[in-house]
Protein backbone atom coordinates (compact mmCIF):
# COMPACT_ATOMS: atom_id res chain seq x y z
CA UNK A 1 0.00 0.00 0.00
CA UNK A 2 0.97 3.51 -0.99
CA UNK A 3 2.26 6.10 1.61
CA UNK A 4 -0.09 8.70 1.94
CA UNK A 5 0.62 12.00 0.66
CA UNK A 6 -0.86 15.57 -0.19
CA UNK A 7 -4.16 16.23 1.63
CA UNK A 8 -4.72 12.65 2.88
CA UNK A 9 -1.67 12.77 4.42
CA UNK A 10 -2.79 16.27 6.43
CA UNK A 11 -5.63 14.58 7.55
CA UNK A 12 -4.33 11.64 9.10
CA UNK A 13 -1.54 14.17 10.90
CA UNK A 14 -4.33 15.98 11.78
CA UNK A 15 -6.26 12.76 13.60
CA UNK A 16 -2.80 11.94 14.75
CA UNK A 17 -2.75 15.24 16.53
CA UNK A 18 -6.20 15.13 18.25
CA UNK A 19 -5.28 11.35 19.00
CA UNK A 20 -2.79 12.40 21.09
CA UNK A 21 -2.32 12.83 24.94
CA UNK A 22 -1.67 15.20 26.54
CA UNK A 23 -3.67 17.59 23.63
CA UNK A 24 -0.76 19.44 22.23
CA UNK A 25 -3.17 21.77 20.02
CA UNK A 26 -3.90 21.80 16.34
CA UNK A 27 -2.20 25.15 14.83
CA UNK A 28 -0.80 23.39 12.35
CA UNK A 29 -3.71 21.59 11.31
CA UNK A 30 -7.03 24.06 11.68
CA UNK A 31 -6.63 27.47 10.21
CA UNK A 32 -7.14 30.67 12.84
CA UNK A 33 -10.72 31.33 11.75
CA UNK A 34 -12.65 28.17 11.15
CA UNK A 35 -16.25 27.66 10.56
CA UNK A 36 -17.79 24.64 11.99
CA UNK A 37 -21.30 23.63 10.90
CA UNK A 38 -21.94 27.83 9.42
CA UNK A 39 -21.09 29.26 12.65
CA UNK A 40 -17.03 30.87 12.57
CA UNK A 41 -14.92 30.83 15.48
CA UNK A 42 -11.03 30.74 16.00
CA UNK A 43 -8.75 28.47 16.32
CA UNK A 44 -8.95 28.68 20.34
CA UNK A 45 -12.59 28.28 20.30
CA UNK A 46 -12.53 25.33 18.37
CA UNK A 47 -9.63 23.59 20.40
CA UNK A 48 -12.08 24.23 23.28
CA UNK A 49 -14.66 22.31 22.02
CA UNK A 50 -12.70 19.75 21.64
CA UNK A 51 -10.41 19.61 24.61
CA UNK A 52 -13.99 19.89 26.66
CA UNK A 53 -14.37 16.52 24.80
CA UNK A 54 -11.30 15.14 26.10
CA UNK A 55 -11.71 16.89 29.20
CA UNK A 56 -15.32 14.79 29.92
CA UNK A 57 -13.41 11.48 28.06
CA UNK A 58 -10.18 10.92 28.54
CA UNK A 59 -10.02 8.11 26.55
CA UNK A 60 -11.68 9.48 23.64
CA UNK A 61 -9.79 8.30 20.50
CA UNK A 62 -10.83 8.72 16.80
CA UNK A 63 -10.45 5.99 14.57
CA UNK A 64 -11.08 6.29 10.34
CA UNK A 65 -13.54 3.82 8.99
CA UNK A 66 -13.75 6.02 5.43
CA UNK A 67 -11.78 8.47 4.32
CA UNK A 68 -12.20 10.55 0.70
CA UNK A 69 -10.03 12.79 -0.46
CA UNK A 70 -10.59 15.37 -3.53
CA UNK A 71 -7.34 17.00 -3.76
CA UNK A 72 -8.75 19.25 -6.91
CA UNK A 73 -11.31 21.22 -4.13
CA UNK A 74 -9.27 20.71 -1.38
CA UNK A 75 -12.14 18.71 0.66
CA UNK A 76 -12.38 15.59 2.53
CA UNK A 77 -15.04 13.55 4.22
CA UNK A 78 -14.88 10.83 6.30
CA UNK A 79 -16.89 8.13 9.00
CA UNK A 80 -15.12 8.53 12.16
CA UNK A 81 -15.49 6.25 14.92
CA UNK A 82 -14.89 6.12 18.42
CA UNK A 83 -15.49 4.47 21.75
CA UNK A 84 -15.03 6.08 25.47
CA UNK A 85 -16.02 6.24 28.78
CA UNK A 86 -17.00 9.62 30.08
CA UNK A 87 -16.54 10.66 33.53
CA UNK A 88 -18.96 13.81 32.47
CA UNK A 89 -21.57 14.73 30.41
CA UNK A 90 -20.44 14.13 26.89
CA UNK A 91 -22.33 15.31 23.82
CA UNK A 92 -25.23 16.43 25.59
CA UNK A 93 -25.75 13.20 27.44
CA UNK A 94 -25.32 11.46 30.59
CA UNK A 95 -23.44 8.66 30.48
CA UNK A 96 -22.56 5.60 32.27
CA UNK A 97 -20.17 2.93 31.21
CA UNK A 98 -18.51 2.75 28.09
CA UNK A 99 -19.88 4.17 24.31
CA UNK A 100 -19.57 4.22 20.76
CA UNK A 101 -20.50 6.37 17.95
CA UNK A 102 -19.95 6.92 14.21
CA UNK A 103 -20.05 10.58 13.15
CA UNK A 104 -19.80 11.62 9.89
CA UNK A 105 -17.23 14.95 9.17
CA UNK A 106 -16.61 16.99 5.70
CA UNK A 107 -13.82 19.01 5.80
CA UNK A 108 -12.80 22.52 3.20
CA UNK A 109 -9.12 23.41 3.87
CA UNK A 110 -7.51 26.33 2.33
CA UNK A 111 -3.68 27.59 2.48
CA UNK A 112 -2.85 23.98 3.78
CA UNK A 113 -5.17 23.94 6.66
CA UNK A 114 -8.74 23.18 7.73
CA UNK A 115 -11.08 26.51 7.36
CA UNK A 116 -14.55 25.10 7.52
CA UNK A 117 -16.04 21.60 9.14
CA UNK A 118 -19.36 20.49 8.56
CA UNK A 119 -20.12 17.49 12.06
CA UNK A 120 -22.87 15.47 11.65
CA UNK A 121 -22.98 13.94 14.85
CA UNK A 122 -24.19 10.29 15.31
CA UNK A 123 -25.59 8.94 18.39
CA UNK A 124 -24.56 7.13 21.68
CA UNK A 125 -24.42 3.73 21.85
CA UNK A 126 -24.27 1.59 24.73
CA UNK A 127 -21.51 -0.81 24.85
CA UNK A 128 -21.36 -4.13 27.42
CA UNK A 129 -22.91 -4.09 30.56
CA UNK A 130 -24.46 -0.38 30.60
CA UNK A 131 -27.93 -0.55 28.58
CA UNK A 132 -30.26 1.80 29.56
CA UNK A 133 -27.70 4.21 30.69
CA UNK A 134 -27.48 6.77 27.90
CA UNK A 135 -29.89 9.50 28.72
CA UNK A 136 -30.74 12.38 26.98
CA UNK A 137 -30.15 16.33 29.13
Amino acid sequence: MAKPSGLEASYLSYISAFNKRPFAGLSDHIHPDVTLNDTSMRLADFEKLLTDDIDNAPDLHFELSMLVVDEAKQQVGCRIEFKCTPQREFMGRHVQGTVKCMEHMFYQYREGKIAAVWWMPGELVEIGMNKDKVNTA
